[in-house]
């Protein structure tokens, strides 16, 4: 196959990060996380995960829609699941269509609740009408049955037969948004009561004969659309569901700002009235959880990308993406030639003869090591030689760091490469980790390397930075004050750059902070903070057991392992800094100060601080910026 056949066929399979981009292709490529038997028991779940992380694969893939498919359109097949699943994805603009105007929230509340109604009981009908268009045998709704439908949702006209019913649901629903003008007025029309229709629809649909022992999933997706309103009413729903219903809902972490009913004092707790699967929590808590699902992923796209090859089943993503190890990437850096190491040409034999079989890096480390505590580069070897399991002991906490001090020039500083390495810097998201390996396998074909050839580190670590250049520059539009979020990033990307290059007596692979106490926060930074959660600017982990899941202060925090490439410091969650809340608005309104204010308390020299690496100088109007 060609180059261009190949990368054609590359962007096909590899290019579509986006569920929504692959259309039909989403089932045919569709791959259960490990995690999916627990969103297919009759709990309501809530599944949660910043953008990119499969919640809506994983929603589709339990749609009525995604079973039939994933049953290869056997509907024999697909008859044996336990449920039906209707999936529904939050569009922003019909939801704030139900705010404002002359209504105060409590009629908004009725009007959103029959919408909600009118939504589910169509696409709920269609279903049964999709399934009868297969199963010629199929029992039917009766004609009581389908008046008390109608009758459920104040449809008034004459209705004996699903047909006419999905007509006049169709109908009552096109006629209900073109009303919305008029409801602004404060015009209402009639109204149903929330959940009702729902619950009479599923209840007499599974007492059909061929739905019989099945329940419904009601799969809301982009939960966090829903205005604060409007998820108290689906609270309220998932709280009090029946038997022949139950929710699975797709949202972003702190998404679901609104964790009560309609009655503010009816809470809803996990697992008591649902399961909360974190997605990154889960995949990333066992290093082979996401490697595993994500290579299954890959792998079909690569039989894919190799369909005319015989060799396709043989093809191993992990072999392709090799990774270095701390002393092959020291190598490969050109260590022997560095100061640190040429200082030992200098040593008389004896001295030469006590560190003949160093590495290069551990040689690189002890030179540098005796520099910042103000040591001889001789004492340091006699110190070495005095306490050797000591040194020893201290290169392995420092060997990783040192890599980011060997090559300061131009260039790649630092190699992110390995299939490892990759599913890192994703960490569990599989958007994130598609993008890599697209990025990666299109620099090696376009380099008219073959696909028998593993991609070379270098591709792999220019794929990984333009990966996380794209994704930073893509911030700005993703929140209304996304701006802030690029500046947060940028500010303290490189904080973490100069405290992983930089020279000073530091711990090494500093790459978390933590905010220091203080008695409030202000409005704007637990907005900020949120917002960088929710879009993946940063991650969060619980700094203690009993944090708030919505609080700030109770975290510890770390730019997403995906900008670690383009910055240039470690990816692997190491130790943590401690910042001043006003410093992060700091890091914002004034960087060039605050950054260096954060950095002097690391003790990083000033010269460390001053220099701007090369991939930085694109915005070094913000960093000049005082």
């Amino acid at each position: 196959m060609k180059t261009k056949e190949l990368l054609n066929n590359l962007t096909t399979s590899f290019g579509s990060y986006r569920a929504e981009w692959l259309k039909s292709q989403i089932f045919e490529l569709f791959a259960e996380p490990y995690y999916f038997s627990v969103l297919q028991d009759n709990r309501p779940c809530v599944l949660e995960g910043g953008r990119g992380t499969g919640k809506t694969t994983v929603l589709r893939g339990l749609s009525y829609q995604g079973q039939y498919a994933i049953h290869k359109n056997d509907i024999f097949q697909f008859d044996k699941t336990n449920f039906i699943g209707i999936y529904h994805r939050v569009n922003t603009n019909h939801v704030r269509a139900f705010t404002g105007g002359n209504l105060e929230e409590k009629s908004w509340e009725r009007v959103f609740a029959h919408y909600f109604n009118l939504l589910i009981c169509r696409d709920i009908l269609m279903f049964v009408k999709w399934h009868s268009d297969r199963q010629q045998n199929d029992e039917k709704l009766s004609s009581h049955t389908c008046r008390l439908i109608a009758n459920s949702i104040n449809i008034e006209e004459p209705c004996d037969n699903l047909d006419r019913l999905l007509e006049l649901f169709d109908m009552a629903m096109y006629s209900f948004q073109s009303e919305i003008n008029n409801i602004v007025d404060g015009t209402l029309p009639k109204l149903s009561m929330a959940g009702d229709p729902i619950k009479i629809i599923t209840e007499y649909t599974v007492a059909l004969s061929q739905f019989e022992g099945k329940m419904f999933f009601i799969l809301l997706d982009e939960y966090e659309n829903y205005e604060d309103y409007q998820q108290k009413i689906l609270n309220s729903l998932l709280k009090h569901s029946p038997e022949s219903y139950t929710f699975k809902i797709g949202v972003r972490e702190l998404g679901w700002r609104i964790k009560h009913t309609l009655n503010p004092s009816e809470l809803l707790h996990d697992p008591a009235d649902y399961v909360l699967v974190n997605i990154e929590r889960n995949l990333t808590s066992n290093d082979s959880n996401f490697s595993d699902f994500a290579k299954n992923v890959c792998q079909q796209r690569i039989r894919k990308l190799l369909e005319e090859n015989d060799s396709t089943n043989n093809y191993e993503i992990e072999h392709s993406l090799k990774g270095l190890t701390i002393e092959e990437e020291a190598e490969l850096l050109n260590v022997k030639n560095t100061t640190h190491v040429s200082n030992f040409e200098r040593l008389n034999k004896t001295y030469k003869k006590k560190i003949l079989n160093l590495h290069p890096l551990y040689l690189f480390f002890m030179s540098y090591w005796s520099t910042v505590h103000n040591m001889t580069l001789t004492e340091g070897i006699d110190d070495y030689i005095n306490d050797t399991k000591a040194w020893d002991d201290r290169y392995d906490n420092y060997k990783y760091e040192m890599l980011f001090k060997i090559h300061k020039k131009a260039g790649i500083q630092k190699y992110y490469s390995g299939w490892n390495t990759y599913t890192k810097l994703a960490n569990g998201n599989i958007r994130y980790l598609m993008e890599l390996v697209y990025r990666a396998y299109e620099k090696h074909l376009i380099a008219d390397q073959g696909l028998d050839i593993p991609v070379s580190a270098r591709n792999q670590t220019l794929a990984a930075q333009e990966a996380g250049l794209k994704n930073l520059m893509e911030l700005e539009g993703l929140w209304k004050n996304g701006a802030q979020l690029t500046k947060l990033l940028l500010g303290m990307g490189r904080i973490f750059q100069v405290l992983a290059s930089g020279d000073g007596k530091s711990a090494p692979e500093k790459n978390q902070f933590s905010l220091e106490k203080a008695n409030t926060f202000s409005p704007e930074l637990e907005e900020l903070m949120r917002n960088a959660v929710m879009h993946l600017a940063l991650v969060r982990t619980k700094g203690t057991k009993m944090a708030d899941d919505y609080s700030t202060r109770d975290y510890l925090y770390m730019i997403h392992p995906l900008y670690s490439a383009y910055f240039q410091f470690s990816h692997r969650k190491k130790r943590k800094i401690n910042i001043k809340p006003d410093d992060i608005l700091g890091v914002i309104n004034h960087p060039k100060e605050t950054i260096k204010k954060i950095l002097q308390k690391s003790n990083i020299d000033d010269l460390s601080i001053e220099k701007l690496p090369q991939q930085m100088t694109l915005f070094d109007g913000y960093y000049n910026e005082k």
